[in-house]
């Protein structure tokens, strides 16, 4: 049993950009230095301004990290799933958690202490140039985010929404693109920042203007299968540009 636990702790390490590249040996030196934890739906893993103790990699399920501002609106910063990290940024600047981070569906993840990630850096530079690389993306995607809610209006950051899951989620067929919008309006309106209500509007709008429409017999309830017909169209209404 205690061999097959590293087994699995070793496969969720490699599955990961950060230790992905480490050579078995030094997975099985790493992975003896975490610890598991299994979250519920709806568990917290960490909060924001919360002291930071280390890092955590998600072996299984989705970890949605959120702000709240001080109307009490939850705004989603970025969703990870397995094979992702979490909390590279306290590692090295000893801050607190930047955000808090739930469980969106029963999850594993792995915990590595604060010391051990920073020794097993100095060990091996090339994880800390990894973890670098990972932390500007991050930055990067923060910046579209603040992008997005200072310079876009919501039925815009909807539709970038919809354009993001279709073409890295969907299926092309003759009458266009189709995605699995699986998630309620509710859920929606905090990654785009908005309100459930302003979401459904919003989705009733595009419909309305021919820029989405539904598959037959797919809009039940919280599961929708979405249809952009036109992917250029919906492009252009985002504001991006028509070859992006």
């Amino acid at each position: 049993m205690i061999l097959l636990v590293a087994v699995d702790k070793v496969t969720a390490l490699r599955r990961t950009v950060l230790f992905g590249d480490l050579q078995p040996e030094e997975l099985v030196e790493l992975a003896a230095l975490t610890r598991k934890r299994e979250l519920a739906k709806g568990e917290l893993l960490f909060l924001s301004g919360e002291k930071a103790a280390g890092l955590f990699v998600i072996a299984s399920g989705r970890i949605r990290a959120y702000r709240v501002n001080a109307q009490g609106r939850e705004q989603t910063i970025h969703m990870e799933g397995e094979g992702a990290t979490l909390a590279e940024v306290p590692v090295f600047d000893d801050g607190p958690y930047p955000a808090t981070a739930v469980a969106e569906e029963p999850t594993s993840v792995l915990f590595l202490e604060k010391s051990d990630v920073r020794r097993f850096m100095l060990r091996h530079p090339d994880v800390a140039l990894t973890a670098l690389k990972l932390m500007a993306q991050r930055l990067r995607g923060h910046a579209e985010v603040v992008d997005a809610l200072s310079l876009q209006h919501v039925g815009q950051r909807l539709a970038r929404f919809l354009l993001a899951q279709a073409r890295g989620h969907g299926s092309r067929t003759e009458a266009g693109m189709e995605v699995d919008v699986t998630v309620s309006n509710e859920e929606l309106a905090r990654r785009v920042g908005s309100v459930r209500e302003v979401v459904s509007r919003t989705f009733t709008r595009l419909e309305r203007d021919g820029l989405i429409g539904y598959a037959a017999g797919a809009k039940n309830g919280k599961r929708r299968r979405v249809l952009i017909a036109d992917e250029a169209a919906l492009a252009r209404y985002a504001g991006q540009e028509e070859d992006s």
